[in-house]
């Protein structure tokens, strides 16, 4: 189904291009995903699921809780120092982290279990830590393309078990059609985001001054915050987020016009006030990208990635053109996305990093 990219060379645009694979290996495990709900994370009574992690696994949590009756999501250290303490045998918590070793995940799991709470773990492998405690773990068993090359298809891999274990039974089966129209369209979409995004960052070269990632609602604030963390792990450009309106009153009096601002609209109306906003920062010279279906998209944004099929799900559909768009913007600044090795050779900040959310990494170059 998806173009062919060399691994060696360029395994993060392999990660992106075996998306489309990736969601229908999700969509085909639906009753096993469904089976380990029922199993571990079904409430009872008036109990709640609770979905907690770090990073991608806080962002697929938040993007789910707009489309999930009974879930809610919470960041690592918010579950620990306040979810959790208030939770009870009638509630589920499902740990979400792909190497099940965040240092938050770990302790907010054990929180959970401390108040009896039932709880389960996502990961993508054996478990970790996380699996240490006893939970019951649910793999996404995703290969790894390469070393240190995380958060791309694991990404979209965890939205979409989160849309099939959270939904009602009833529901199962409308998302499981979602999740596989929408790998039927990502291969045209794909091709069509890259060549803007390559446009984008070509023009904007070496790089922009900064990205703003502007929506609004909870859905889109997390798929924008999911792309300004693909942002940061590529590129050296600083990047911000923020609701479309809240911008105008907050962020945009300190903003540069040199910065590229990206709009990602959750529905039409929003889609309206965006339009507006592009066509506003347009006379002060902001180069602008607005990302949705393209009923949505007006006419002022300077470049604009239209989601061209309507069966195809937006919030998928978003976070492959960040991922592009992230991808393409380190390439124009002479930066390897592929390895991030900028990463790395920044010793003293990546060794606190891992101080501040994997010390059990320290040392190890991991």
């Amino acid at each position: 189904m998806t173009e062919m990219v060399d691994r060696d060379t360029s395994p993060m645009l392999a990660d992106i291009r075996r998306q489309p694979d990736v969601i229908e290996g999700i969509a085909a495990r639906a009753k096993e995903i469904v089976g380990f709900a029922d199993a571990h994370l079904r409430p009872v009574g008036g109990g709640r699921l609770v979905a907690f992690g770090s990073g991608d696994g806080w962002f697929a949590a938040r993007a789910t809780t707009a489309r999930a009756a009974n879930f809610s999501a919470s960041s690592g250290l918010e579950m620990l120092a306040f979810t959790a303490p208030t939770m009870g045998p009638d509630d589920r918590a499902l740990a979400i982290s792909m190497s099940g070793n965040v240092d938050r995940s770990v302790e907010a799991a054990q929180a959970a279990i401390e108040r009896d709470v039932p709880s389960a773990a996502l990961v993508n492998g054996t478990g970790g830590r996380l699996a240490a405690l006893g939970l019951p773990t649910l793999s996404l068993d995703l290969e790894d393309i390469a070393p240190f090359l995380c958060g791309t298809s694991s990404y979209l891999a965890t939205l979409s078990v989160l849309r099939i274990l959270s939904a009602a039974k009833a529901e199962v089966a409308r998302i499981v059609d979602t999740l596989r129209l929408t790998a039927r369209a990502l291969p045209a979409f794909l091709a069509q985001a890259d060549a803007v995004a390559a446009e984008t960052a070509t023009t904007l070269a070496p790089r922009p001054r900064g990205v703003r990632l502007l929506s609004a609602g909870g859905a889109g604030l997390a798929i924008a915050d999911y792309g300004a963390a693909k942002l940061v792990e590529l590129t050296r450009t600083p990047s911000w987020t923020d609701d479309i309106e809240e911008f105008a009153h907050r962020q945009f009096w300190s903003a540069d016009a040199g910065e590229l601002v990206v709009f990602l609209p959750t529905t039409p109306l929003v889609a309206e006030y965006a339009d507006r906003s592009a066509e506003a920062l347009a006379e002060m010279g902001f180069a602008t990208l607005a990302i949705g279906p393209r009923p949505w998209l007006g006419s002022h944004a300077r470049w604009s990635i239209p989601i061209d099929d309507a069966d195809a799900d937006p919030l998928i559909c978003d976070a492959i053109a960040l991922q592009l768009l992230a991808y393409r913007l380190a390439e124009a600044e002479g930066l390897n996305p592929n390895r991030r090795q900028h990463l790395k050779d920044d010793i003293l900040r990546f060794r606190v990093s891992r101080m501040l959310t994997r010390r059990s990494l320290v040392g190890t170059g991991q």
